[in-house]
């Protein structure tokens, strides 16, 4: 019932930010990028994974940034608890201020511990990495909203996981 009242939520709230972007949509193809973005995923609190970063654009079109994240995910199976650390490369198809599709490529490190449902543990503790496809909403001058789909190597496998985060730009 909860998983169904997400989708649902979700549902709308991409309704209506797409509605906002609208909104605060500028053809700006020829402003200056932000220098530095700070960027919190919100699922978080939904899932027990905690994820932030900062970046910085290089080009009009290309950002990269560190980012760290936190599981401690003791009321979903499996259970994972450890941490991440990545870099990533931002390749954007539009202007900053403007709404559109993103490609990003990370690599970076995992140690992470999972507890499956039949108490058996396995540990990782190597390299990850893979690539985003997505697309980037653009709010307002300041705030974006990317929704992508990540697909790489980590937890010892190919994984194909939700990216929903919220980017501000200073």
């Amino acid at each position: 019932m909860f998983r169904k009242f997400f989708l649902v939520l979700f549902f709308w709230l991409t309704i209506i930010f797409q509605l906002n972007s609208f909104a605060y949509e500028e053809k700006e193809s020829s402003s200056v990028p932000p220098n530095v973005g700070l960027s919190l995923n919100i699922l978080g609190p939904l899932f027990g994974l905690y994820s932030a970063g900062v970046s910085t654009y290089v080009s009009p079109y290309v950002q990269i940034g560190l980012y760290g994240t936190y599981f401690d995910t003791r009321n979903i199976d499996p259970q994972v608890t450890g941490w991440q650390s990545q870099i990533r490369l931002n390749l954007y198809f539009t202007a900053p201020n403007v709404s559109g599709i993103y490609l990003g490529i990370f690599g970076g490190y995992e140690s992470v511990t999972i507890k499956k449902n039949d108490n058996k543990s396995d540990s990782y503790n190597d390299l990850i990495g893979g690539f985003v496809p997505g697309y980037k909403w653009a709010m307002t001058k300041k705030l974006n909203l990317l929704l992508g789909i990540i697909i790489g190597y980590m937890y010892g496998d190919i994984q194909v996981s939700p990216e929903i985060s919220f980017v501000y730009s200073l």
